[in-house]
């Protein structure tokens, strides 16, 4: 039974990299990516960030917060999602000596948002450390996809590079505006719920002719 139960829980956590992406499904941190993820670098940026963020705060939260009061584990929470920021500059640093420069409030909003919150408290309190760190891994790949995705076309179709190496003149630079930032992000969103109505359908048949046989 147990063992039933363990293999639900990591595909239930593999859901949040494609099925559950907490950003093109979930709806979570549009605006930070809209506004911030302009290049490929900043994308890598932001994903390493928000990986460092989320893992490290999940797994504090099924093995310490869960035994904490209520009103001390948001608080808990957040002070430590933004103390990994420290780690988060010195990382990206060393391939990008300015990049969190460039970015601006972007990171520490990431930190303070209440996403590293809401998923500690619904569902990492409920798991065991190891569920919790597989589950913070698949949220930040689901976020990491996203955003070096997002990052990397547009700058491509706004500066005509790629990880500042330049290919072609810059085709649309309003691309790198926020604006066209939540267009793209919601053509990739309906590609992902097409996608997952596809895979739907396609279990729906299969488990109908398997029950006709």
């Amino acid at each position: 039974m147990s063992e039933i139960k363990e293999k639900m829980n990591i595909s239930e956590s593999l859901q949040y990299i494609f099925f559950k992406n907490p950003v093109l499904v979930l709806g979570l941190v549009l605006g930070q990516l809209a506004a911030g993820d302009t290049t490929l670098q900043n994308g890598a940026a932001l994903s390493v960030t928000y990986l460092l963020i989320v893992v490290p705060v999940l797994v504090f939260a099924s093995v310490i917060g869960k035994k904490l009061p209520g009103w001390l584990r948001v608080v808990s929470y957040t002070v430590l999602a933004a103390l990994m920021l420290v780690p988060a500059y010195f990382i990206c640093g060393s391939f990008s000596a300015t990049i969190f420069d460039s970015l601006g409030i972007y990171p520490a909003l990431l930190a303070v948002s209440t996403v590293p919150v809401v998923f500690a408290s619904k569902i990492a309190e409920k798991q065991s450390a190891g569920e919790a760190a597989l589950t913070g891994l698949c949220i930040g790949i689901g976020f990491a996809v996203t955003a070096l995705i997002l990052g990397g076309a547009r700058e491509f179709f706004g500066n005509g590079s790629l990880w500042g190496i330049k290919f072609a003149e810059a085709v649309y630079p309003a691309v790198k505006l926020p604006f066209w930032g939540f267009i793209l992000l919601g053509f990739m969103a309906a590609g992902v719920s097409a996608a997952s109505d596809f895979f739907r359908k396609g279990k729906e048949i299969n488990k109908n002719e398997e029950e006709n046989q």
